[in-house]
């Protein structure tokens, strides 16, 4: 299954300069729980900013650049690349889900396709130069959301509507 997971703020807002303008601790144990055993699909800017494969996931990178290597690292030129790799991935191992995980082109792009987001929703707003892309809410509807008033935000899950 093609997901996205991703942080936003209350005015849209995903990345600053390159960035995350918080740093939330239970936010990247949401994400690494969620995305465990699966695969993440990200562009080479979301890449560059974490510095080196996750863990415990195969990682596949959308650039030009092909010097990024790794066992579990792979590096394609166009989103529709990255999830037919991802799709043999998923279907050599028998387990886990396709995750777009960034930045908000590949996000754009990939909404047309995707049946379940992960959104951590920051009640706050933030300073930044990339926004998480609008999206129809009424092709999805919402399964789950966890509030965590004391942290500001809530984990929520939205599921595609008739598709």
């Amino acid at each position: 299954m093609i997901c996205i997971i991703a942080a936003v703020a209350a005015n849209g807002i995903i990345g600053s300069n390159g960035g995350i303008p918080w740093d939330i601790p239970e936010d990247r144990h949401y994400f690494r729980n969620i995305t465990e055993d699966g695969v993440l699909i990200m562009g080479r800017r979301t890449y560059e900013s974490i510095g080196r494969p996750l863990p415990g996931r195969y990682n596949i990178v959308i650039s030009r650049n092909t010097d990024y290597t790794g066992s579990m690292l792979r590096t394609v030129a166009n989103l529709e690349e990255a999830i037919k790799a991802a799709e043999r991935y998923v279907q050599r191992k028998r387990k886990g889900d396709i995750f777009l995980c960034g930045g908000a082109e590949i996000y754009r792009q990939g909404l047309a396709f995707t049946k379940k987001l992960y959104l951590t929703e920051l009640y706050d707003e933030y300073e930044g130069d990339v926004y998480f892309p609008e999206f129809n809410r009424d092709e999805f509807g919402c399964v789950s959301c966890d509030e965590h008033h004391e942290l500001g935000l809530r984990f929520c899950v939205y599921e595609r509507l008739n598709k």
